[in-house]
């Protein structure tokens, strides 16, 4: 199991249309993917890359590197159901996901999956970049948002667990 995503679309009071990335969503690797569908293949139309991107659940979808200024796009498509998956961030629990790429308007807002001390897993804001500045973010700063995500992410669900035990040895109920 590897890093399950979200790639879609984000609308105004964050409602959003998605597809799945079974494989490889995290941020080193989506991102420049994106980049390269938007910038190389699809020639800069935001609108393009999101009708593509909710054609079809992907099982992986990456950018090869040293291919050009951001890669050649290379997505493996799967079998999906009909229609994209709806939801609200901040509503919506993020399920078994790690991440979400959507954009929205001139944007990509990247969104973490957190477990809350109590509750169901919630979608956090993480990153946010404007679309025609993709191609200027650097490895190193898409290194830096994976590895910060993955650590507060690692912290939360560690700290629910000493809260879950604590809550347990005093014999209360957790919800």
């Amino acid at each position: 199991m590897g890093l399950r995503a979200l790639l879609g679309v984000e609308d105004v009071g964050g409602t959003y249309r998605a597809r799945h990335v079974h494989y490889d969503g995290s941020p080193d690797v989506i991102v420049p993917a994106l980049t390269a569908l938007v910038h190389n293949v699809l020639d800069h139309d935001r609108a393009a890359a999101a009708d593509h991107l909710l054609r079809t659940n992907w099982r992986r979808l990456y950018a090869l590197p040293g291919t050009g200024v951001t890669g050649e796009l290379v997505g493996t498509p799967i079998e999906s159901g009909p229609e994209p998956e709806t939801g609200q961030i901040g509503v919506t629990s993020p399920g078994d996901r790690e991440w979400a790429y959507l954009f929205g308007g001139h944007r990509l807002h990247v969104y973490l999956g957190l477990w809350p001390e109590t509750g169901q897993k919630q979608w956090e804001p993480w990153a946010c970049w404007s679309v025609n500045e993709l191609p200027d973010v650097s490895r190193v700063e898409l290194l830096d948002v994976r590895k910060s995500g993955a650590w507060t992410a690692w912290r939360a669900s560690d700290y629910r667990k000493y809260m879950s035990a604590v809550a347990e040895a005093y014999g209360e109920e957790r919800r």
